[in-house]
């Protein structure tokens, strides 16, 4: 749950036609880095490929080492899919070629998978191994949930520096709760501000971990959740890798002074964002983060690397599926998957530097206030109390 980075460049006058050319070139590069593809078993004889955000798409593909077969995808606005049937078992090898807006094409980089199981991407069937439905009333299950508490304290700056977003709140446990049969989120806005550690707090909200708990290494992770469209908010679903060494806290109503300390070695330890959401958008961002190099190192400048999408959404305050199927050669997002079985986002994860998606995970909900997500954001009062309600969290793994 962190902030996009972003480069300005500075204009620059120049008439040659090598520049143009150029230009041309990088323009339709990054235009296809804009496409996400990649393919879904959908039983143990049948896959997906599919290909979302380009104007049109080829798949070429081999079965168990055969002929390549050459396919223009079935469109769908700017989707594409094609379904193949293969006998069980299969090797089946492909790549993709994209097309740009702005004219030309790309191709991928070849894939490799062996048919097995169905449900998506990998061998054997789904299974809940382990799930949450927030019945009862009070605080969340001590046995599943930790609170992370305060505003993120960075001890190398001596300071709070919003969880590293600069966002506004501060985390607090009574924040989150049990009542009729959700996890309720309550974020507060007090027109007299809270004094802790010498400054001024006028927002409480709360975020929840399984860190020290619950932890996974791949799987479909999911949750049922309605939340605020409300300028200033950004409510999240995600999960850090459990080598983060950030500090939580599992003592319900812990003095108010109490605060945790933030990971230092993000994004090494590897950080994956199933749902966030800004504002009133009618969007919802998908992401992942991870640092270029391999092994466990504290966060350096310029050395983390991201794969940001958005899709879009209706109504955000109703209850809707927000879903990752989590595979050791991709990730793939979903929103409502029951009724939208395509994946919006996919992103393959076998680099050598990606090492971090093959360890264990946790989880993270949580309601943030303004930062830099948000546009620093202000806050309207008059909208407060704002909720974000989560109906359940399961995750699933093969079998």
């Amino acid at each position: 749950m962190r902030g996009n980075g972003s480069v300005r460049v500075g204009a620059r006058t120049i008439a040659t036609a090598a520049w143009i050319a150029a230009a041309a070139s990088l323009l339709v590069a990054t235009d296809a880095a804009a496409a996400t593809s990649g393919h879904t078993i959908t039983s143990s004889t049948s896959v997906r490929f599919h290909v979302e955000d380009a104007p049109w798409a080829d798949v070429h593909y081999q079965v168990n080492g055969g002929g390549q077969l050459n396919i223009r995808m079935t469109p769908s606005g700017n989707n594409h899919t094609w379904d193949v049937t293969t006998p069980g078992g299969a090797t089946v090898r492909y790549f993709f070629t994209i097309g740009n807006f702005a004219g030309g094409a790309v191709d991928t980089a070849s894939t490799e998978f062996v048919m097995s199981g169905g449900g998506g991407g990998g061998g054997g069937n789904w299974a809940i191994v382990w799930q949450d439905e927030f019945s009862g009333s009070g605080a969340p299950d001590s046995a599943n949930w930790s609170y992370h508490v305060g505003n993120g304290f960075n001890p190398g700056l001596g300071d709070f520096q919003g969880w590293g977003n600069g966002e506004w709140e501060w985390y607090r446990p009574e924040q989150a709760f049990r009542e009729g049969g959700n996890l309720v989120i309550r974020a507060d806005y007090f027109s007299t501000p809270t004094n802790i550690a010498g400054r001024d707090w006028f927002q409480r909200s709360g975020r929840i971990t399984s860190k020290g708990k619950r932890s996974w290494t791949y799987g479909r992770i999911e949750a049922r959740i309605a939340m605020p469209s409300a300028i200033a908010t950004w409510p999240a679903f995600w999960m850090m890798g459990t080598a983060c060494d950030d500090t939580v806290t599992g003592n319900y109503g812990a003095p108010i002074s109490y605060f945790d300390v933030m990971a230092s070695n993000w994004s090494s330890c590897g950080e994956v964002d199933i749902m966030e959401h800004r504002n009133t958008e009618s969007i919802a961002f998908q992401n992942l983060f991870w640092d270029t190099r391999v092994g466990l190192f504290p966060w350096g400048n310029g050395l983390n690397a991201e794969q940001p999408h958005q899709a879009g959404i209706a109504n955000v305050t109703q209850f809707h599926l927000y879903t990752i199927e989590w595979e050791p050669t991709q990730i793939r997002w979903y929103l409502d998957r029951e009724t939208n079985p395509n994946p919006v986002h996919t992103v393959a994860i076998t680099a050598a530097n990606m090492e971090e998606f093959h360890r264990p995970f946790h989880l993270i909900l949580n309601l943030a206030l303004s930062g830099q997500f948000t546009g620093f954001a202000e806050p309207n009062p008059a909208d407060f109390p704002l909720f974000m309600l989560v109906d359940y969290v399961r995750v699933w793994q093969r079998q």
